[in-house]
C-alpha cells in the first residue's frame, strides 16, 4: 500500500478550506490545524512528509491498537507519534482511530483521524 502526501501550500483562510474541499483525502490527509502559522507540519520539507508518509502507511497496517510507532526523519528535527487508538467497524469497512503527534524542533502539533480501507486497498480520512 502507498501513499503519497506532498507539502502544503499555504494561503488564507476561505482560499484554503474551499481549495481542500475538492480534494479526496487519503490516509495521509491534513488536518487543517497542520497549516496553522505554529504547527510543526508546517515546515516540514518534503523528505519529512515522506517519513511521516511512510509511518503512516507502516502505523495503519501493522501497528496494534493501544500503541504506538515513532518516527524521525535523521536529517531534520522533523519526528512525530503516531498512536494507534482503536480498530471500529463502519457499515462492514474496516477503520482505525489514530493520533497523530508532530514535532519540528520545540513545535507539537496533535491531530486525530479515522482512517478506513477502500475496497482497493488505500486507507482514507473518513468523513
Amino acid at each position: 500500500m502507498k501513499t503519497c502526501l506532498s507539502k502544503p501550500m499555504y494561503m488564507p483562510g476561505i482560499l484554503l478550506v474551499i481549495l481542500f474541499g475538492l480534494f479526496t483525502v487519503n490516509a495521509n490527509a491534513i488536518n487543517l490545524m497542520f497549516l496553522s502559522k505554529e504547527a510543526p507540519a508546517r515546515n516540514f520539507s518534503d523528505a519529512d512528509w515522506q517519513y511521516l508518509n511512510n509511518a503512516i502507511d507502516h502505523s495503519l497496517a501493522n501497528v496494534a491498537d493501544g500503541t504506538a510507532y515513532d518516527w524521525q526523519n535523521p536529517t531534520s528535527p522533523a519526528s512525530g507519534r503516531i498512536e494507534m487508538l482503536e480498530s471500529i467497524d463502519r457499515n462492514g469497512i474496516p477503520c482505525r482511530r489514530v493520533r497523530l503527534l508532530n514535532n519540528y524542533d520545540q513545535l507539537k502539533g496533535v491531530t486525530e483521524f479515522v482512517f478506513c480501507r477502500q475496497a482497493d486497498g488505500e486507507w482514507k480520512v473518513a468523513q
